[in-house]
């Protein structure tokens, strides 16, 4: 089968592997596999494989091939993957956490080989039943952005009626705001462009900052003109640059959270005591539970939910796909398809 690797640091190639195995697992045939800011951090050395060549790829869906006599799953079924094989053991694991599951086996993508190939084997349970009305395509996304924007919700505490400020309109950003407009919130976006800027209000954003010259510093000053003066409930931060993370911060009001899911190789620097006067929290949001790609599915289903698909790609362009994200000239997600 095919598939796309890192043959080296920073090289990347379209390779051929055996066919797998289905003795360890129920065997997905991919239809479709979402392409990440997480596949060029990879790229370009920020996270170092753990072999190489290394297939890259942690978002996915498709069709069982193949499944052992015991397995819920039959020939045919259609499903997304979830990415993460944990223990099952642990007490994160015991309680529907298994996001930080103590013991993981690995995680798709990142030190297992992901969905960047024609067929992947995962444990029975890794699996979630896709409805007839949610495509293979979206279902990937939600296997990344979907879930990931449910659970930082769900951790976030929200209520009815409150705001939440969103930074960074890719395609976490957008299902961020799908998932706090579901659950009752007011959301602001903050884009780097009005093409973008349209894109959070198509998602549900009531209003959304637009940076300007002045990037991240008018932000605070922008978000509490837009809330009459209080500044917002959430700061849910997708830039993950000390910028973006201080101008959350300093966009809150009092007893605020900065929701930390975005990240790049920079620091915040920030004094404490302007966490410490109005009690900020600082909050961080690590993927998500497989009940958390569960909840997105069903929004989707909904109609509560979806994914804005900019491009689709073969698995041979991944690499076109990469370099346009690079380019941030991506709006929404790029996927890779099989026919």
């Amino acid at each position: 089968m095919k598939a796309v690797a890192l043959e080296a640091p920073g090289s990347l190639a379209v390779i051929e592997l055996p066919e797998p195995s289905d003795a360890v697992g129920v065997t997905v045939r991919l239809r479709a596999a979402g392409v990440c800011g997480t596949e060029l951090h990879f790229l370009d050395g920020m996270i170092p494989p753990p072999s190489f060549p290394f297939v890259l790829g942690h978002e996915g869906a498709g069709v069982v091939s193949a499944a052992p006599a015991d397995s819920r799953w039959k020939i045919g079924d259609r499903v997304a993957i979830y990415n993460l094989i944990s223990c099952g053991l642990c007490h994160w694991c015991r309680t529907g956490r298994e996001e930080v599951c103590a013991n993981p086996v690995g995680q798709l993508g990142f030190n297992l080989d992901g969905t960047f190939r024609d067929a992947v084997v995962v444990p029975d349970g890794n699996l979630v039943a896709l409805p007839d009305n949610v495509s293979f395509e979206e279902a990937a996304l939600l296997s990344c952005s979907g879930m990931t924007a449910v659970h930082v919700t769900r951790l976030a505490g929200v209520a009815l009626g409150e705001t939440a400020l969103v930074d960074g309109i890719g395609g976490v950003g957008l299902m961020v705001i799908q998932a706090c407009v579901a659950a009752g919130l007011s959301v602001i976006g903050i884009a780097d462009s009005e093409s973008k800027a349209d894109l959070a209000r198509q998602a549900g954003a009531r209003d959304v900052i637009v940076l300007g010259d002045d990037g991240y510093e008018a932000v605070p000053a922008a978000a509490k003109e837009l809330t009459g003066g209080e500044g917002a409930d959430y700061f849910f931060e997708l830039v993950g640059t000390s910028a973006s993370i201080t101008a959350g911060i300093r966009s809150l009001r009092r007893h605020g959270a900065v929701m930390m899911i975005g990240y790049t190789s920079e620091n915040i620097n920030i004094h404490p005591i302007e966490l410490i006067l109005s009690e900020t929290k600082i909050l961080s949001s690590v993927a998500a539970s497989r009940n958390d790609l569960e909840t997105a599915v069903a929004l989707c289903s909904q109609g509560k939910m979806s994914a804005l698909i900019d491009t689709r790609y073969p698995l041979e362009e991944a690499g076109i796909a990469l370099e346009r994200l690079r380019a941030r000239t991506v709006h929404g997600r790029n996927v890779l398809v099989w026919e």
